[in-house]
């Protein structure tokens, strides 16, 4: 179905306009007189044609744009005053967008009213007007992708929405878009150059148009969302539809430096606190302070002791080295005195000890010319062994070469045997060999064996396709046979019935049977197989609740069982993979949850028999998909027509949603977001059902089933005996071909014996010429070991001549030690001679040489003594040396007169008193000078925290003084209008602000009275019905109307569900409001109105018009001129 909109507008410049009842407001009879209105053909002016202006008297955004695409100026109507605020919206054109194949929309700058039948296109000219200033479809409470705003079989979607300019503008703005479906892109353009969304919101913004605040705009999905808006997030949109920016950056700032206030407050107190317990921690450790200060005075005398006592042991040091010293020198002088006394005694007993040093100088020397003369005999007995042994060497390579010389002719000799040999078998003539015949006779063979195997293999082949045509026949005679028991039950019937239709549901029922066992729990097939109707004359109007694939469909009990039946249907993995078009659902509640909404005693006194399940038989799981589903627990039905006064009584009961009756079925959709009167009612014909018929099998078809068995068997007995043919062939072609395998091993055999023995043959001269290069080689052999043996005979002469010699230089050698051990005898005998004068003087000058000894000990002992006084004293000096000089400067008076030993008493009373003083934290000090640290930290923090705090409430309070009069003021000027629109409905309604030191909790509170006698109570979900909440929300949003910040605002299907008297009422302040002069552009869309409401001139009402047979070129019936004429006329009778 091609499907075309249209509509029609009524500029603010002429009077009148349409409804969508025909009829026209009465209140003035003249206002026909002025009356132009156009046809969807282009038929117009019901009075003359003069007054329709000229293509150059249209409004500038209604004619024709260049390719530059300028953007028009801004448009003037007629004679009317009214313009167009900034930002206000002048036309709005759609190409191929949702239900619009072509659209163009000419507002007004007032009150524009948008109506239609549903589903003709009044919402999507909403969210043209959305997505074409740059905001996503989230803000229509929807969240499609931009490519589903495409028509349907169309690529692409156009929109050009036009705004109002600016004073300072020199041009309107002209936004376009452009959505691609393929790729679900967008595209847009500003005034006819590519533009970004960020540019396009940035206008937006400049223009104050808040389309994603629902005090501007609120689309048809989000009528209940503003409904259930909390009071603040209420204030919050109000401010950004009716508060100027100032106002809102304000109301920022303030809940900005309130969130800061509190959270600085919070550190004031935690600063507090923290100082609280640092300083009651610094106390605990006061005395553990006070005896670490005590013991740290202790420690510094026995310090100052401690380097007393150095002073004095240096002082006493230099005092013992001073005594040393001059000891030092006395035994020097004594040393000498004895030294010069003793001197000619002493010269005597040298000269003899240096006579015998010397002597026992010659006697080394001769001791190292005999052990010289030794190592030198040594040699030459080494030399003489060394012949000897290459003596013994030669032996046995001599020894060796001869059993080498008897081996090699022990080898010869064989050799020239084997030469004998091969000589006379070579004399001897072998047998024919031909290897080509023999070769040719085997190939015969082979090819035999080929022609006898593919034989073998056709066969094979042949016999397997028979066996498989055989099983293949067998299960269509089971088929068959299985078919014709069917036929005489009514399972047979219904699952035939199914296999005829529906051959896939077929396939899944045998696959379920086969595969039952791979459940948790039972898994059903179709309702049409495994349920019944119990009553056959219901079978009617139970079906007509109960849809094709409900009645199809598999039933699993556990979502597991979901998984594996799918994967049965839909296998993809085998080599032939599966893929079923059934339906599988999952049936996890029981059958007792389901409880009818409406008891049967009481539907059968509504005219009702009972519900779709009271009918039904079935396994449970089954029946409870179905209620699921279809519910059937809640659809009731009756074999008898209602009369229609209780035909719509059921309907106008609400309970029932579904139900059939005679030769009727109805289906009720109720949208309970607009009100109780919101209701669709879907009537259809009562059909024959295609399930559960009782008929008698069909005999012809019987029949033919048994004809098709019969054929089928005689095949199969005729494939039985071409069977056992083929098979005996192929077995006598086995044995032919077991008899050619055996003939071609004999073949085989042979040739390889007589080719092993002409090869032997036809080898023996190569192998006797080998034979005589062996016996050349082993004799050349022989002849080189021959020689070998001559050269060694002639090495051992020489070697014994060569052993001769070595023994005569040995023997020189041995008179040399001889000669050497003689001198050494005489040296020895020299120096024990010496050695005996030496001791005779020696005992002389013992007395002597004792004194000198102890004046040499007493002088080295004197100078050991000197010297470590030294290093003492110059130890102590080092350390004292360490000291500063004022220090050691002060100490040296305190040292005067003092011993080391006495200022070592008083340090060890020091430390008694050190031990005593003992504190329980050893590291008291340490932390008491950290948490003092902490301290000053802490309170320099908390200093600075008062002066933000201090700063923020100055701030808070200058912010709140500027901004909470202006905020009382729009408050209190939304009041006056609100309550005056509630008195001209002849209620009550309230506006205040509710105020809290949190900014976050300010808020919006709106009362509202409906009756008399009530009080006024908050506006809830909860406390009002749905028409009052509808009431509300239309008279606050016109409360707003002449503070609006926003250029125009929209409103979608507010008056569904309000009540005649309240729609007519809201319609009358509506136009009164919307219609007044410098105020905002206002859009209201609704499928419907009520006859005789209120026009004003300053309105336009545009008539939407969609549906299949819309003409091309206009609408000829749908010609609004030709209704103000019909209209025209009956008020004049």
């Amino acid at each position: 179905m091609v499907e075309r909109n249209h509509h029609e507008s009524m500029p603010p410049g002429r009077k009148g306009g349409p409804s969508d009842s025909g009829s026209l407001s009465t209140e003035d009879d003249g206002i026909f007189n002025n009356l132009s209105l156009r046809g969807g053909d282009g038929s117009q002016d019901t009075d003359s044609v003069k007054d329709e202006p000229s293509d150059n008297d249209l409004p500038p955004s209604r004619q024709r744009r260049g390719a530059q695409r300028r953007a028009a100026p801004r448009p003037v109507y007629g004679a009317s005053k009214d313009v167009f605020q900034p930002g206000a919206i002048v036309r709005v054109k759609l190409q191929n967008f949702v239900t619009y194949e072509k659209a163009e929309f000419s507002l007004g700058p007032n009150l524009n009213m948008v109506i239609g039948p549903n589903g003709t296109g009044k919402s999507s000219l909403v969210c043209a007007i959305c997505l074409g200033l740059g905001y996503p479809s989230s803000v229509l409470g929807r969240a499609s992708a931009f490519g589903d705003f495409v028509k349907h079989g169309k690529d692409e979607a156009e929109i050009e929405v036009e705004l109002q300019g600016r004073a300072q503008d020199r041009e309107n703005f002209i936004v376009g878009l452009c959505i691609t479906r393929e790729n679900n892109s967008r595209r847009f353009t500003l005034n006819g150059l590519s533009a970004t969304v960020k540019e396009v919101q940035k206008l937006m913004r400049s223009l104050r148009i808040q389309i994603d605040n629902l005090c501007q705009f609120l689309p048809q999905d989000k009528v209940a969302e503003f409904a259930g808006l909390t009071p603040v997030d209420l204030l919050e949109k109000t401010l950004h539809a009716a508060a100027s920016p100032e106002m809102i950056e304000w109301q920022k700032e303030l809940k900005e430096n309130f969130v800061a206030h509190k959270e600085t407050q919070r550190k004031v107190e935690q600063s507090t606190e923290h100082l609280r317990k640092l300083e009651a921690r610094q106390q605990v450790l006061q005395a553990d302070v006070e005896k670490i200060q005590e013991r740290k005075l202790i420690q510094e005398t026995i310090e100052k002791l401690e380097a007393i006592h150095l002073l004095c042991q240096y002082d006493e040091a230099r005092k013992a080295y001073s005594a040393a010293k001059k000891r030092t020198r006395e035994a020097e002088a004594e040393q000498q005195r004895l030294k010069e006394s003793s001197e000619p005694s002493l010269r005597a007993a040298n000269d003899k000890h240096q006579y015998a040093a010397a002597i026992q100088t010659v006697i080394k020397e001769r001791e190292a010319a005999l052990r010289a003369a030794e190592t030198a005999a040594d040699r030459a007995l080494a030399t003489v062994d060394g012949i000897e042994s290459k003596a013994q060497e030669l032996g046995a390579e001599y020894d060796a070469e001869r059993t080498g010389l008897q081996s090699k002719k022990q080898d010869l000799s064989k050799i020239r045997r084997r030469i004998t040999g091969h000589e006379a078998e070579l004399k001897q003539r072998p047998k024919d060999f031909d290897a080509a015949e023999w070769n040719r006779k085997i190939r015969e063979q082979e090819h035999l064996e080929r022609e006898k195997g593919n034989e073998i293999a056709d066969l094979e082949q042949e016999l397997q396709s028979i066996a498989s045509l055989g099983r293949e026949k067998k299960r269509e005679m089971e088929q068959l046979q299985q078919s014709v028991g069917d036929l005489d039950s009514k399972e047979g019937q219904r699952f035939n019935q199914v296999a005829k239709f529906f051959p896939d549901v077929a396939a899944a029922c045998k696959l379920l049977k086969e595969n039952q066992d791979i459940f948790e729990k039972p898994v059903f097939g179709p309702a049409a197989l495994t349920c019944s109707v119990k009553s056959p004359e219901y079978s009617d109007v139970v079906q007509s609740i109960l849809g094709q694939k409900d009645l199809l469909c598999f039933t699993a009990q556990t979502n597991s069982d979901h998984k594996k039946l799918s994967a049965l249907f839909f296998d993809k993995t085998d080599e032939k993979p599966r893929s079923l078009q059934v339906d599988v659902r999952t049936s996890v509640k029981p059958l007792d949850f389901y409880r009818p909404p409406v008891p049967r005693d009481q539907l059968q006194q509504i005219g009702l028999e009972g519900y779709v399940l009271d009918y039904l038989e079935g396994p449970e799981p089954v029946l409870a998909m179905l209620c699921y589903s279809k519910i059937i627990h809640a659809s009731a039905l009756s074999l008898n027509d209602l009369p229609d006064s209780q035909f719509s009584s059921v309907i106008d009961d609400g309970r029932i949603s579904q139900f059939a009756c005679g030769k009727r079925s109805c289906r009720v959709t109720r949208r309970r977001e607009y009100g109780p009167g919101a209701v669709t009612t879907s009537i259809n014909q009562v059909r024959q059902g295609r399930w559960w018929t009782d008929q008698p099998p069909d005999m012809n078809e019987k029949e033919e089933l048994v004809r098709k068995h019969k054929a089928i068997e005689d095949e199969v007995e005729e494939m039985k005996g071409n069977h056992r043919q083929q098979k005996q062939k192929l077995e006598a072609l086995l044995t032919e071909k077991a008899d050619i395998v055996e003939n071609i091993g004999l073949l085989r055999k042979q040739k390889n014996e007589l080719q092993v023995e002409y090869a032997k043959h036809q080898s023996l001269p190569d192998k006797i010429a080998n034979e005589k290069r062996a016996a050349q080689q082993k004799d050349q052999e022989l002849q080189s070991i021959k020689r070998r043996l001559i050269e060694i005979q002639q090495k051992q002469g020489q070697v014994i001549l060569d052993k001769a010699k070595a023994v005569l230089i040995h023997q020189k050698k041995m008179g040399d030690i001889r000669s050497a051990y003689h001198a050494l005898l005489t040296a020895q005998l020299l120096l024990v001679e010496a050695k005996s004068d030496l001791a005779f003087l020696n005992d002389r000058n013992s007395e002597i040489a004792q004194r000198l000894k102890d004046g040499a000990d007493t002088l080295k002992a004197s100078t050991a003594e000197l010297e470590a006084k030294k290093r003492e004293a110059k130890a102590f000096w080092q350390q004292v040396l360490s000291f500063s000089e004022e220090f050691r400067q002060g100490l040296v008076d305190e040292a005067k007169n003092r011993s080391a030993e006495s200022v070592q008493q008083e340090i060890n009373a020091e430390r008694a008193k050190l031990e005593v003083v003992q504190a329980n934290n050893p590291q008291a000090l340490e932390e008491h000078e950290r948490w003092a640290q902490l301290i000053e930290k802490g309170v320099a923090d908390h200093e600075t925290h008062e002066r933000r705090l201090a700063e923020l409430v100055d701030k808070i309070a200058t912010r709140r003084s500027q901004w909470e009069p202006r905020v009382d003021a729009l408050v209190e000027a939304i009041n006056e209008a609100f309550s005056y629109n509630f008195e001209q409905i002849s209620c009550a309604g309230e506006v205040g602000v509710h105020k809290d030191e949190d900014f976050d909790k300010w808020s919006i509170e709106i009362k509202v009275k409906f009756r008399q006698g009530e009080t006024l109570q908050r506006l809830d979900q909860h406390r009002q019905s749905g028409g009052e909440r509808a009431v509300s929300t239309i008279f606050y949003l016109m409360s707003l109307q002449s503070m609006a910040q926003a250029p125009f605002r929209v409103v979608d299907e507010i008056n569904q569900g309000m009540d005649p008297r309240n729609e007519r009422m809201v319609h009358e302040r509506m136009v009164e409001i919307a219609c007044r002069e410098h105020t905002s552009q206002y859009f209201l869309i609704t499928p419907k109105l009520l006859s005789g409401l209120r026009y004003d001139e300053r309105m336009r009402v545009h008539t939407i018009v969609s549906g299949e047979h819309v003409d091309v070129n206009g609408t000829e019936k749908m010609n609004f001129a030709q209704f103000a004429n019909l209209q025209r006329r009956t008020m004049a009778h």
